[in-house]
């Protein structure tokens, strides 16, 4: 899923749970539920176009994701449980980025032969938060997105 959906959801879970520790949790649990989902996301296509271009469109995302969920969960829901809620719906990716940033390969899967331990548990950390991912192309993959944000915002809102 994109960064948006995690952190609108996120903030949702914030809202309506209100408890500074189970909100982050429910969060956290909440991106591998989301990613079971299938959908699409900017790092569908990463072996398509640059490292560069990927990272710019991920950190728009995660910024633009980030400010909406603010916006709109930041005066009904303390900052205390909205902030950590947010940045745990979100840890997953964050956890699997030094992968796609410093070792990812488009023409190679997985470590090199002769990895060094750093490249071997960036690339565990990936194997770890992907565990969930199911993908679907686009655009089918943004409408089961669009569609699963609504569904939690509408249960996780009344």
């Amino acid at each position: 899923m994109m960064a948006m959906a995690h952190t609108l959801v996120g903030g949702a879970i914030a809202f309506n749970v209100q408890d500074p520790i189970l909100a982050p949790t429910l969060a956290l649990a909440s991106h591998f539920f989301l990613d079971s989902i299938p959908h699409w996301d900017f790092g569908a296509d990463w072996r398509k176009r640059t490292k560069y271009a990927t990272g710019i469109f991920a950190i728009i995302d995660t910024l633009f994701g980030l400010t909406l969920a603010y916006v709109l969960f930041g005066k009904i829901t303390h900052p205390s449980v909205l902030i950590p809620s947010l940045i745990f719906s979100l840890i997953p990716d964050w956890l699997e980025a030094p992968w796609y940033i410093f070792f990812a390969n488009p023409k190679r899967i997985g470590p090199k032969p002769y990895a060094t331990m750093l490249e071997k548990i960036s690339y565990d950390f990936y194997k770890l938060t992907n565990f969930a991912h199911t993908k679907a192309p686009f655009p089918w993959g943004v409408i089961t997105q669009v569609v699963t944000v609504i569904f939690f915002l509408l249960l996780l809102l009344r």
